[in-house]
């Protein structure tokens, strides 16, 4: 498979921010995009080594599950990451499709981190809000980089990935930037914290869960097994 010009994927990712009526600087509303756009949207907790998945059947059923252990950044991340398949995908076959956004093993997988990336990070809203606060290549710190993650709702190694493809960082600054960590530098300069973080519901539904589940089963993608089991086993719920 050809490699895939980064300028082409930052296409699809505006192309699909201008589809939703998101514009070209503002971060996300994660969630009421998925309202808006019927996705039906489930949280619950998985092994730590799965990230999320999707699935579309027709025009109308678009289902993402998330991994309710990974932090809000992460799982952020992932619906955006979810988008690409759902919208993006060119693939005729595709109906179901399970990631590791952190593990990547196809062009596709890569295909749909970099487009998540500038889905959720668009170069003229880094370029904005890095100019409000006063940051650039010469004097960015942690604390730029924090506030960056809190407003774009991304982890700190999305934010800082993508403020290196934007600024050309260099080695030095780019690797001491690395090094430090996050959740306990945002602690230490009073920051906000809630992007680096579990989210306190670990269950939760966005979206009308049991009808779109008895869909499923009436077109045959899940068996009458896998129906109960799916109306019975998400609940709303809160880690201890």
């Amino acid at each position: 498979m050809a490699r895939i010009a980064e300028s082409t994927i930052e296409a699809e990712a505006f192309n699909l921010r201008e589809r939703f009526s998101l514009g070209y600087k503002l971060p996300v509303d994660l969630e009421s995009l998925l309202i808006r756009e019927g996705i039906l949207t489930v949280f619950t907790k998985m092994s730590k080594d799965f990230s999320g998945m999707c699935l579309k059947y027709g025009q109308d059923t678009n289902f993402i599950l998330i991994n309710s252990r990974c932090v809000r950044g992460r799982q952020n991340f992932t619906i955006a990451h979810e988008l690409y398949h759902l919208y993006i995908q060119e693939d005729k076959d595709f109906k179901v499709h399970s990631c590791d956004v952190t593990n990547p093993l196809s062009p596709v997988e890569r295909h749909a981190n970099t487009f998540a990336s500038f889905f959720l990070m668009p170069r003229p809203g880094v370029m904005e809000i890095m100019q409000k606060i006063g940051c650039d290549k010469s004097n960015i710190n942690a604390a730029h980089v924090i506030v960056m993650c809190d407003y774009f709702g991304v982890s700190y190694k999305a934010m800082l990935f993508r403020i290196d493809k934007i600024l050309g960082l260099g080695k030095e600054k780019f690797d001491c930037l690395s090094n430090i960590q996050p959740l306990k530098t945002a602690k230490d300069y009073s920051l906000c914290t809630e992007v680096f973080e579990k989210p306190k519901v670990s269950e939760k539904i966005i979206g009308d869960y049991s009808s779109k589940a008895q869909t499923l089963y009436e077109s045959g993608l899940i068996s009458e097994g896998h129906l109960i089991e799916l109306l019975n086993c998400i609940k709303p719920g809160v880690d201890e």
